[in-house]
């Protein structure tokens, strides 16, 4: 169906997009003066980094036990150059604020294009239910990360190859990965599912079906057009190769290290969610999706999916097979898998609504209003759980860099007990040195032993002395004073009493430790020097 046509059956008057802004909205007031994680400032303060020195320059001297700064790449420097001009107007937290807004704004408006370009009646009601069907995500939705632009895009991409030109695919390939370099695997992907529905398709058409044109781009054009963006991606960033190599370490070297029984420090949402906590937290949406796959094969065996234009069909077939290996890859490899999950087992539910006969949708409705409402009560409350819990706050380590900016010396180094504490501290205050932030694989690949002598103080294991192998007694013990001085070049040490309640309390108690300043949630310690000549003081 042409376009202008298939306008007439999507939204009328103000009132969906009204609900969609109203949902953004609410999720960023919610949140303030939170800000929805960390590694926004990690995003920001490297904009800013840029905005100081050269956008080309992509080293990370900061970054002192991290191999991103022995290979001088940057992963994200699409996402960093983008968040130029919120760094630039906004600062540190003005800059995650506007970005955040900013990221959500794009993301539900791709949302609501591809429901749009496909016929979707509501598309502004779809989105917003969208935004808010699993309430873990939405407060991802929130966060200033790559993420939202690549998923953004790859759903893009699956539209553009059902309704769209080879060269579309090109561009939106391209964007992917040069945007989140990390993830350049998902456009192939998503051309390999819709090779394997088109192949399908066609096998199992008559000839004078698969004779009708299509306003689907050609496997034989797709297939090239996406490797060919991919590259391009790649390639148009400084210092490719050492990002390829950093993208291996992330990916790779990551799923290797996850395969051991060894207690690396990864973040939670690297960690497979267990199926009943899958469920507590997303069991409407779960329930909907698993009864779409069930209509899908229903409407197959009865006929009625014809019914749907041969593109919006392709989409159809497309999401699911896109959708199902995100949804075990959630329960057994990593929950952030969640989000692609989500976003193409959602694109099933409004395309599959079209096809519910009327007086069975008519039935339907007060059931559906009924859980609808029991969501938004549960939703609301389940997100301002994870807004206290889970949210930081926006002023995170200001009081440390502030004072480190006035006290300590360019070439200090600052060991700080949380790999996560990287971000806040490089964003303010980038006259002094850190450890490494952003995924741990990148401390562990730099410095094995480094890393488990950081790890046993890091867990609050132990903290009077450190080890550099896992289990300690296959490795050197080493005084914790020594290795922070010795090892890790430590003139300060940052740590969260809460988080690090025996660390904090040797390091306040032993008499080579000074503590220089401290917040209502952070402290400061200074790494005394040694009294004489191989002593201590």
């Amino acid at each position: 169906m042409p376009e202008g046509q298939r306008g007439a059956r999507i939204d009328k008057g103000r009132y969906p997009l009204l609900a969609l802004f109203a949902v953004i909205a609410a999720g960023h007031l919610s949140l303030f003066p939170k800000v929805a994680d960390l590694d926004g400032f990690y995003h920001i303060g490297h904009a800013l980094a840029y905005l100081e020195g050269s956008v080309f320059d992509t080293s990370l001297p900061w970054a002192t036990q991290s191999i991103i700064r022995e290979y001088g790449a940057d992963l994200w420097w699409g996402f960093h150059v983008i968040l130029l001009p919120f760094a630039w107007i906004g600062g540190v937290e003005g800059g995650i604020r506007l970005a955040a807004l900013a990221l959500t704004g794009v993301f539900a408006g791709t949302f609501h294009w591809i429901l749009r370009r496909h016929g979707v009646a509501g598309a502004g009601w779809w989105t917003a239910l969208f935004l808010i069907a699993i309430p873990n995500l939405f407060l991802r939705y929130l966060m200033v990360r790559p993420h939202m632009l690549s998923l953004a895009a790859s759903l893009a991409l699956l539209s553009v190859l059902v309704r769209g030109r080879w060269w579309h695919a090109v561009v939106i390939s391209a964007l992917i990965t040069w945007v989140h370099v990390s993830l350049f695997w998902m456009a192939p992907g998503i051309v390999g599912a819709y090779t394997l529905v088109r192949v399908s398709e066609r096998l199992m058409q008559n000839k004078q079906m698969a004779a009708l044109p299509t306003a689907s781009v050609p496997v034989l054009a797709a297939i090239p057009a996406v490797a060919l963006g991919t590259v391009l991606g790649w390639l148009l960033r400084p210092n490719p190769m050492a990002t390829g190599a950093l993208a291996n370490v992330q990916i790779v070297r990551l799923f290797a290290e996850k395969s051991t029984e060894e207690p690396l420090l990864f973040a939670a949402e690297l960690q497979p969610i267990p199926p009943m906590d899958l469920a507590l937290t997303s069991w409407l949406f779960l329930a909907c999706w698993l009864v779409a796959c069930g209509l899908i094969v229903a409407f197959v065996w009865s006929g009625k999916f014809e019914k749907l234009e041969r593109e919006e069909r392709t989409l159809v077939a497309c999401a699911l097979i896109i959708s199902v290996p995100f949804f075990l890859l959630t329960l057994v490899s990593a929950r952030r898998a969640m989000m692609q999950w989500a976003a193409f087992g959602f694109l099933l539910f409004p395309l599959l609504w079209s096809l519910v006969a009327g007086d069975v949708r008519a039935r339907l409705r007060p059931l559906l209003f009924v859980l609808l409402a029991t969501h938004l009560v549960w939703g609301a409350w389940r997100h301002q759980l994870n807004v206290d819990l889970v949210a930081f706050q926006g002023d995170t380590m200001t009081g440390i860099a502030e004072y480190l900016e006035e006290n300590a010396d360019p070439e200090d180094v600052v060991w700080h007990a949380k790999w996560d504490n990287f971000g806040p501290l490089f964003a303010r205050s980038r006259s002094v040195h850190y450890l490494g932030g952003m995924d741990p694989i990148f401390q562990f690949v730099h410095n094995p032993r480094r890393y488990w002598e950081y790890f046993y103080m890091s867990a609050d294991v132990n903290v009077d002395y450190t080890c550099d192998a896992f289990p300690c007694a296959q490795g050197n013990v080493t005084d914790s004073w020594e290795a922070l001085r010795q090892h890790f070049g430590a003139r300060w040490v940052v740590v969260e009493p809460r988080r690090n309640p025996r660390l904090s309390l040797f390091l306040l108690n032993d008499p080579r430790f000074s503590l220089s300043h401290e917040t209502q949630r952070e402290a400061l310690f200074e790494v005394l020097p040694p009294a004489g000549p191989g002593g201590e003081p």
